[in-house]
């Protein structure tokens, strides 16, 4: 026990950090086996310390998409079982950290599905500690791209979750949580979800946040629900309209595309039926004006922000 924990340990701090990482910057995918093996060793992922060291081993190496390909679905239950009952909430978060690298791939989506992995994420949702809620609400993001992670996710009742850590105040649980809602939306299921769990008003809340990948992730959202009746007339009547307006002027293109879309949604059927064709086509035009508008100022009077290297986006792989 002790020489394995040595060679993780050496492992990781070797490549922590993703700017210094030999095995980052090294090509080609890396064996996997040896990680594989000891984690199914019972007397070593008893060991807490042991275990966290083989989370991050395997996070550093999931980095890299040749063994995001690679870990096989064999590979993925070892990691889940790590998440059935986590020794502590660091074991849980680093597990956590594995699922969201891994699921850039989209077979690996399913081998989690396969294997049980959402439920726990589902149930850390509601964890006291903050960076244990924003790894899941990360890991769920990813999984929730694809289709039958967001199908599956779903079902498992996890919405009401994400969206009461919509308004925590601690940004990186909030870009993650606001980030998973709106691939959620994509589904017409979902949106009513969002809608009867009151999860509109948080999204509108969102719109006037000051990071832009909170913003643009908010705006996404109200795009995909605004296409509900139901929903839309919420949307409109919670003062939606002038915050998405205020982001066509915006200096995230996303974030401008997706304002844009949901004022579309929201105020086009007002315009009328097909004797008002004009009227919805001006009010287009209109709109793409404004994104031009935006645009150009950005690109002539705004100055280029510097990205927060400890602010990864929630889609992003977990460095």
């Amino acid at each position: 026990v002790g020489a394995v924990y040595r060679i993780l340990q050496q492992f990781v701090e070797a490549n922590e950090d993703p700017k210094t990482s030999p095995n980052f910057r090294t090509p080609g995918a890396d064996d996997l086996q040896f990680l594989i093996k000891v984690a199914k060793v019972k007397n070593i992922t008893e060991d807490e310390d042991i275990s966290l060291l083989l989370l991050k081993c395997f996070k550093i190496l999931s980095r890299k998409q040749e063994n995001r390909a690679s870990i096989g679905e064999g590979g993925i239950r070892t990691i889940t079982q790590f998440l059935q009952a986590p020794l502590s909430t660091r074991i849980a978060g680093e597990g956590a950290n594995v699922i969201l690298n891994i699921c850039y791939e989209k077979d690996n989506v399913e081998h989690v599905l396969k294997c049980n992995g959402v439920l726990p994420l589902v149930s850390f949702l509601k964890a006291g500690d903050l960076d244990l809620q924003a790894n899941a609400a990360g890991a769920i993001q990813s999984i929730c791209f694809q289709e039958k992670g967001r199908l599956h996710v779903r079902d498992c009742g996890s919405i009401p979750s994400i969206i009461d850590l919509l308004p925590c105040e601690n940004t990186k649980v909030q870009t993650r949580a606001v980030g998973a809602i709106h691939n959620m939306s994509s589904d017409p299921d979902s949106i009513r979800i969002i809608r009867r769990k009151d999860g509109i008003p948080h999204l509108i809340e969102l719109l006037s946040s000051e990071h832009t990948a909170i913003s643009g992730s908010a705006a996404g959202a109200l795009q995909n629900v605004s296409r509900e009746v139901a929903s839309r007339r919420i949307i409109r009547e919670s003062g939606a309209v002038p915050p998405l307006s205020a982001l066509l002027f915006g200096a995230d293109l996303q974030a401008q595309v997706c304002a844009a879309g949901a004022l579309l949604n929201i105020l086009g059927p007002e315009l009328g039926g097909d004797r008002n064709v004009g009227n919805r086509k001006g009010f287009g035009r209109i709109i793409s004006l404004c994104l031009v508008m935006g645009m150009v100022h950005e690109a002539l009077f705004d100055e280029v922000a510097e990205v927060d290297p400890d602010m990864i986006a929630a889609a992003d792989v977990e460095l």
